[in-house]
């Protein structure tokens, strides 16, 4: 009786050894590529706001698509997005908001980044699970990403159309650039 169980504690352990083996691992690092990002992304869920499901997932992919991803988490400003954005000189500036009572803060973020100076410089996304395409065209938002495959394709794609970004990898938008695509 003791055998058995020995034998599948071990393997457990085991297998948690492994998994954090290879889930450490730099984006890249698996199939020896050199770590280049394909631009930066600051992303947040808006202040007044905890939902941060969606967010995280989009971070991740974009993360997994090797773009820099800066995730600063939930409750967060319009100005210390604006404020990191800039520090960090940003390609994009994603925002969640998951409440009709938060969905104001996203308009707050594009005043916010033209107070800074960098609206023109940066390429902003909304999300949420009320957040529409209709709402990204009113408050002057450039994408409107109904989840993270989604946030991959339109992040690429105005990577490619943007005149103020040279596109480091010279990715197209149906390409990945994980190292899953190069594994054969």
């Amino acid at each position: 009786m003791y055998g058995k169980s020995l034998n599948l504690f071990v393997l457990l352990i085991l297998g948690i050894v492994i998994s954090q083996l290879v889930f450490s691992m730099p984006v890249g690092a698996c199939c020896g590529q050199e770590n280049k990002s394909v631009g930066t992304v600051i992303i947040a869920t808006v202040e007044g706001d905890s939902h941060t499901f969606g967010k995280d997932s989009i971070a991740s992919a974009l993360e997994e698509e090797g773009f820099e991803v800066i995730n600063l988490g939930n409750g967060i400003s319009a100005e210390s997005l604006a404020a990191n954005a800039k520090e960090k000189k940003a390609d994009f500036v994603f925002s969640s908001a998951s409440m009709s009572t938060t969905m104001v803060h996203q308009i707050q973020i594009e005043e916010q980044l033209k107070a800074a100076g960098i609206r023109d410089k940066v390429i902003t996304g909304v999300g949420g699970s009320l957040v529409t395409q209709a709402w990204a065209d009113q408050i002057g938002a450039d994408i409107y990403t109904a989840g993270s495959a989604d946030a991959v394709s339109k992040a690429k794609s105005s990577l490619l159309k943007s005149n103020n970004n040279v596109l480091k990898n010279h990715i197209k938008v149906n390409e990945s650039t994980s190292c899953k695509s190069y594994q054969r």
